[in-house]
């Protein structure tokens, strides 16, 4: 297995934005802020604690972005996910409160703006030390990016904390927080960032993308914190498809277009980019590492197995032989050495099931894309021919060593990388603009589509087709293609969606879908009882601790909650 470079090992500063904490928790207490901040490697190090926040928020908890869309169910016992099926969140759920994907968030942008107050004191290459400025002004962009998104309005915090009027802010609107740190903060970061392949720092060109992406979300359709439903300015969409277009015409990076074969097992193009033993390909454009050492690790291989056997969808009976037709005489109890033949994976994945794929996310595909069987994985084969069987997960979110039983694997810290940004997004991101801002497609975004296309084994987009048909063709390949990778919410969203996509969804897995018994694993309230997605939960609640920390400075909580 190959040993991936962790970023951000040496944590530089630890700030959260609960008031008393984002005074009381300065510059390490190990290293003064006096003796810090003194060469280049200062610099890096200190930036690379950045990035750290980035790889903390979503080796566990952030796939609750897409929980209980038409692409994201948990198991029958829901978990942690339970209130975001049954639509009953409340601002004090421990996914707020206790997991971090509001709070790491802050931590990250505080660590960014210490790198941004001393970095430009430190005697160094002053093109180096721009490209460090130019990774944190990213970094920053993005946390903020995520958080207007998640939760709306924000307070606007740029400078590092140093007394009590840093942080007591009042929130400010999103159009504010995308004027004056999204975008500019990016547009320096294409300006500086380094020219080249991605290597786990942000380029130039992972800079362009995330702001092609920003221009393409800004163009659609959100609430506010007010309640109010809106769509943004339409200029935006010109904004969009020139920043995508500068990545496909100029950037180094470009589709992975070879698989490979392995023995049995075969990997399509389009799953390169998550193989666990060539990382950042060159396909890649923001990319988290992750090292087998416990807290540095991903948990998604743990949180993305439906049950600990893989009876139901293969069979319910636990000493069923669903293989046997192949000539494979074993049954699906777990392979030991008192049950050689056993089909269920040897390393033993927990049943934890918090976030698994539908069946609705299945039938999306088309007959014959060889994305739909790397994405929604139900079978593996190992080199030697010998296979696994489970309950259909997310490939993405999975480190084959760990559920083949490789030694010195474990589910609380696997190594496989998650791929936040890819070139795909920068094609797709491209021809939605285009068609939007010109008013139908053109030849460049028909090339863009059918390269994704034909790399999935999919003929040409139909051609001539209207403005509205092309519009409908790019969500599809964006469902198809980005299934995932933490943008199906956020697209349902911008297009508004939300609504008639999350609404009588597919959740019955059968022949159709390869099931070799009727089956069903989702949390059993949602699968009963499907409301409508109310109004409220187009965006998350701030978390109940930060309004009452807040109430001071004007902190109002988000409309419906």
């Amino acid at each position: 297995m190959n040993i991936k470079v962790k970023i951000g090992l040496l944590l530089i500063t630890v700030m959260s934005i609960s008031c008393e904490e984002y005074l009381l928790e300065e510059p390490p207490t190990f290293i003064s802020a006096s003796n810090y901040w003194q060469t280049a490697s200062d610099a890096r190090t200190a930036v690379n604690g950045v990035y750290q926040k980035l790889n903390d928020v979503h080796n566990r908890f952030w796939p609750v972005v897409d929980a209980y869309t038409d692409d994201q169910v948990s198991r029958t016992q829901g978990g942690f996910h339970n209130a975001f099926g049954t639509h009953t969140v409340t601002p004090s759920h421990q996914m707020f409160e206790q997991f971090g994907i509001y709070s790491e968030w802050w931590i990250g942008i505080g660590r960014a703006n210490n790198v941004l107050k001393f970095v430009p004191g430190i005697d160094m290459d002053e093109t180096e030390k721009n490209v460090i400025l130019g990774e944190a002004r990213a970094l920053r962009a993005f946390y903020y990016y995520q958080l207007v998104r998640a939760y709306g309005d924000v307070p606007l915090i740029v400078d590092a904390v140093t007394t009590e009027a840093d942080f007591q802010k009042p929130r400010a609107s999103v159009e504010t927080i995308y004027d004056e740190i999204i975008i500019p903060d990016l547009q320096f970061a294409e300006n500086n960032c380094t020219d080249g392949l991605h290597d786990g720092h942000i380029t130039k060109w992972t800079a362009k993308l995330i702001l092609s992406e920003v221009y393409l979300t800004r163009a659609g359709h959100r609430r506010t914190s007010q309640g109010d439903f809106i769509q943004g300015d339409a200029s935006n969409w010109a904004l969009a498809r020139d920043k995508a277009k500068e990545v496909i015409d100029d950037a180094p990076n470009s589709l992975n277009l070879e698989g490979k074969t392995n023995g049995a097992n075969s990997t399509p193009a389009y799953g390169m980019a998550w193989d666990d033993n060539n990382p950042f390909t060159k396909e890649s454009m923001l990319e988290l590492s992750y090292v087998q050492v416990l807290g540095l690790g991903n948990w998604l291989s743990r949180e993305s197995n439906g049950t600990g056997t893989a009876t139901g969808y293969w069979g319910i009976n636990p000493n069923a032989t669903p293989l046997t037709a192949e000539g494979w005489p074993g049954d699906l109890r777990r392979e030991t050495d008192a049950n050689p033949d056993g089909l269920f994976f040897k390393g033993g994945p927990p049943g934890v099931g918090v976030q698994l794929p539908t069946p609705d996310l299945y039938d999306a595909f088309e007959d014959g894309d060889e994305r739909r069987d790397f994405s929604v994985m139900t079978r593996y084969e190992t080199p030697s021919g010998r296979p696994y069987l489970c309950q259909p997960t997310f490939r993405k979110f999975i480190d084959i060593s760990y559920y083949t039983g490789e030694e010195g694997t474990s589910f609380q810290y696997t190594n496989s990388n998650i791929v936040l940004y890819r070139f795909a997004d920068a094609l797709l991101i491209y021809a939605e603009a285009q068609n939007e801002a010109d008013g139908a497609p053109n030849a460049a975004s028909y090339t863009a589509v059918n390269a994704l296309r034909n790399r999935a084994g999919l003929d040409n987009l139909t051609a001539g087709l209207s403005q509205p048909d092309f519009r409908a063709a790019v969500w599809q390949e964006r469902r198809v293609e980005l299934n995932a990778e933490f943008k199906r919410k956020f697209d349902l969203i911008r297009t508004n969606r939300l609504v008639t996509e999350t609404t009588n969804i597919n959740l019955d897995w059968t022949a159709d879908q390869g099931s070799l018994s009727d089956y069903v694993n989702c949390y059993t309230p949602f699968y009963n009882d499907r409301p409508q997605w109310p109004d409220n939960e187009w965006l998350f609640p701030i978390p109940q601790s930060e309004i009452d920390l807040n109430i001071d400075n004007g902190w109002m909580q988000n409309e419906g909650y």
